[in-house]
C-alpha cells in the first residue's frame, strides 16, 4: 500500500473541515498527534526491553561458565574405580543384572 499523495492528502483535509468544522479540527488534530506520540514511545520502550532481555552476551558468558565446570568435574571424577553406592562401595565387575522378579511382564500387542 502507498502513501497517499498530496491531492489526496488535500482531499481528506477538505472533507474533515467539512465535517468537522473550523473550531474543532485543531483540537482534534492535537489529539491524534498526542496519540501517536504516547504509541511511538510505548513501542521504543518495548523494542528496547526486548533488547535488554534478549542480550546474548550475558547468555555466552553463563554457558562458557557451566562448560568449564563441567570440564573440571569430568577431569575430577574418576569412574574406573569403585563407585560407591547406597550398600556400599561396589567394584564395577561386581554389578549383577536384574532377576526376573525386577523384570517387567511381556507385552503382547496381539494379545488386546
Amino acid at each position: 500500500m502507498s502513501m497517499p499523495g498530496p491531492w489526496e492528502l488535500a482531499f481528506l483535509a477538505m472533507l474533515a473541515l467539512l465535517i468537522f468544522g473550523p473550531d474543532k479540527l485543531p483540537g482534534m488534530a492535537r489529539s491524534v498527534g498526542q496519540t501517536v506520540t504516547r504509541f511511538k514511545r510505548e513501542a521504543q520502550s518495548t523494542i528496547d526491553e526486548l533488547k535488554r532481555s534478549a542480550d546474548l552476551d550475558d547468555l555466552r558468558e553463563v554457558a562458557k561458565d557451566l562448560k568449564s565446570t563441567g570440564d573440571e568435574l569430568r577431569k575430577q571424577a574418576d569412574l574406573s574405580g569403585p563407585v560407591a553406592s547406597p550398600r556400599g562401595a561396589v567394584a564395577a565387575g561386581d554389578v549383577k543384572p536384574p532377576t526376573k522378579a525386577h523384570l517387567p511382564p511381556p507385552f503382547d500387542p496381539h494379545a488386546t
